[in-house]
């Protein structure tokens, strides 16, 4: 089963994503803060990063380009409600995929497929 985390700061988000996640068999570990996810011992355990762009203290890009710095490779999809070419260039740097909120499910399970599936790949060759 892959293990996801979430990174969100709303409550209803973050929960409603855990949830819908799991039905469809995922794993899920959730943080509303970079620091909380930064602190944890589980960072290696992940197999995808779904990062909300307007966290508090670091945006969720800005994580995801520290993580990069430190070689963190799991793949990350960024959720934004921000205006998206203002990002553009950052994120395909930086993240698998960049999904506008409000989520459509359909839109990030395929998203998370993707994801998940191209590192499982890369794990067998």
């Amino acid at each position: 089963m892959p293990h996801v985390c979430v990174l969100e700061d709303d409550d209803a988000v973050r929960e409603s994503l855990g949830w819908m996640l799991e039905r469809n068999g995922y794993s899920v570990r959730s943080f509303s803060t970079p620091n909380d996810f930064l602190l944890s011992s589980e960072l290696d355990q992940y197999d995808c990063l779904i990062v909300d762009a307007g966290l508090p203290g670091l945006s969720g890009l800005e994580l995801i380009e520290l993580l990069r710095r430190r070689a963190y490779s799991k793949p990350a999809i960024l959720i934004s409600s921000m205006d998206q070419p203002r990002l553009d260039g950052r994120v395909s740097m930086a993240t698998t995929e960049l999904l506008a909120k409000p989520i459509e499910p359909a839109a990030l399970l395929s998203a998370l497929r993707k994801a998940v599936g191209q590192r499982y790949q890369a794990l067998r060759t």
